[in-house]
């Protein structure tokens, strides 16, 4: 089935928890991915306090060439909530703890999960769902959440990069949340997100080789970098 990518229909301010995710030692990305499609959606449409869920799926054959093994995730999920209490409602039902957070050990490695709390920092424009095949999510670390104008600093300085683009979102960690590092740790794995559509993959997939081979000249550390199809769940 081919999903295609979504940006939540919500306006800025929007409170997510976005997750990088890495697959279980175990499966092959295949039947990682199918669990997290089928099974694991499954029951996130049953959870109540989520304003939206997509999950992007980080297909092997989509990621650059040169890829840093610390940048390598399978995925990651992107769960919206009205606001912390809706946040801390779900986190606290019973029925979030008992199926969600268990099914997550069947195919996802929970040691190496890095979790932040966004908040929209902008999203211009907003490309009609359909005309979107492919995202390319840059995940930063730096003291770029403390400048409001550091998000479209990064995209002036990616240049050619983001030129294909047919819009960009730009989210920034919550000062309040101390994130979810790798292994569990409280220590923010990054500090801000930026997302980049397009509406052919071959063009998100140049967009990240030549971001790849840009980086070392960026003015912002990097966490991660994905080339995603996101599947809307919620």
């Amino acid at each position: 089935m081919t999903t295609r990518a979504r940006r939540p229909s919500s306006p800025s301010g929007l409170l997510r928890s976005v997750a990088l995710v890495r697959r279980r030692a175990d499966l092959d990305w295949p039947e990682f991915s199918r669990h997290w499609r089928e099974e694991h959606a499954a029951i996130a449409r049953a959870l109540d306090g989520m304003t939206s869920y997509v999950q992007a799926h980080a297909r092997p054959e989509l990621q650059p060439a040169g890829l840093p093994a610390s940048w390598r995730y399978d995925g990651a999920a992107l769960a919206g909530f009205a606001d912390l209490d809706a946040l801390e409602r779900m986190r606290a039902d019973a029925g979030y703890r008992a199926r969600a957070v268990v099914d997550e050990a069947e195919f996802v490695d929970r040691a190496s999960m890095a979790a932040v709390l966004l908040v929209d920092g902008w999203v211009e424009p907003t490309p009609a769902p359909d005309l979107v095949s492919a995202s390319l999510l840059l995940f930063v670390r730096g003291e770029c959440r403390l400048d409001p104008q550091a998000g479209r600093t990064l995209v002036a300085d990616l240049g050619d990069v983001t030129r294909s683009a047919v819009g960009s979102a730009w989210s920034l960690a919550l000062d309040r949340d101390p994130g979810l590092a790798p292994g569990g740790g409280e220590a923010r794995a990054y500090d801000a997100l930026l997302e980049l559509w397009f509406t052919e993959t071959v063009a998100a997939t140049d967009a990240a080789d030549r971001l790849v081979a840009a980086a070392p000249a960026f003015p912002v550390g990097v966490a991660a970098c994905l080339v995603t199809r996101e599947n809307r769940v919620v």
